[in-house]
């Protein structure tokens, strides 16, 4: 649901949050390559644009709405909220996503890389995750559900978080009725708190196309590196080239003469005088 109309909306977060929809599809495909789990691959999202192509969805399952800031009050970028019916405890659609555009104190605006990872971290808990304990995993990446964001809004050089391993085994839990039936019948699991099953590497699932171009851009780096380390070297070699070839043409200072004292004009007598030596008069 956009904003047009407001000077803090811009039109480029209708598409972050499509970005953030489809990477959690494209990383599922990931996970589910290495790990098994394939019946997730059975979750399909269809996004509309309320004004655009609304009438596509119907009744949608997760509405998502825009607003200035939380306030001061919050230290919040994003809020979800699931309808439980409180008798039976089954889902009541819609759930209500609600991403702001500034951070709360509303000096900042939140970057379409920002405004990606916050949706993306939301719509994990529109489709029934909970916050993970830990802020970043065991490959130094970002743990996407994690309680707060570990990037500073606004930063120019902020990257693009993705689901961990966690996050999807946890997905491949509430999920795992898929595996047998294409509707759920019955209750589901109660809220449960998981840990990764041994053998299972703790890092972040990003998109095959996003891996490709992280890898290209690692190669990259170590060529100019490489490119960098090497001019170094050529400098020094041709320092130590050009040192060696001063000192080189550098001709040696002749030693200064060493003073023996004045030498004597006219020659000393000396006579013998039992065991010593006196000048004669």
């Amino acid at each position: 649901m956009p904003q047009p109309a407001q000077p803090w909306f811009k039109t480029s977060y209708m598409f972050d949050v499509n970005h953030a929809i489809s990477r959690w599809s494209e990383s599922i495909i990931t996970y589910t390559d290495a790990y098994g789990s394939s019946y997730l691959r059975k979750l399909n999202f269809v996004t509309c644009v309320s004004g655009v192509n609304d009438t596509l969805c119907g009744s949608p399952d997760i509405q998502v709405q825009f607003i200035e800031s939380f306030g001061p009050q919050s230290s919040g970028l994003g809020l979800t909220k699931i309808g439980i019916q409180k008798t039976s405890g089954v889902f009541q659609p819609p759930t209500a996503t609600t991403l702001a555009a500034y951070d709360p104190t509303n000096t900042t605006q939140l970057s379409d890389i920002d405004m990606v990872n916050i949706a993306s971290h939301e719509f994990g808990h529109a489709l029934g995750l909970g916050h993970a304990t830990v802020s970043v995993t065991d490959d130094g990446t970002f743990e996407l559900m994690f309680l707060s964001y570990g990037q500073a809004v606004g930063n120019s050089r902020n990257s693009l978080e993705a689901p961990s391993t966690l996050d999807m085994f946890a997905l491949s839990y509430v999920y795992d009725w898929l595996a047998t039936s294409s509707m759920l019948s019955g209750t589901g699991h109660p809220m449960t708190f998981l840990s990764l099953p041994s053998g299972t590497a703790y890092g972040s699932v990003y998109p095959y196309a996003e891996q490709i171009q992280m890898l290209q851009n690692s190669i990259t780096q170590l060529k100019l590196e490489i490119i960098i380390l090497a001019v170094v070297a050529a400098i020094l070699l041709a320092l130590v080239l050009v040192f060696g070839i001063l000192l080189s043409r550098k001709k040696p200072t002749p030693p200064q003469p060493y003073s023996w004292g004045s030498v004597p004009t006219t020659p000393t007598s000396v006579r013998m005088n039992g065991f010593g030596l006196e000048p004669r008069d």
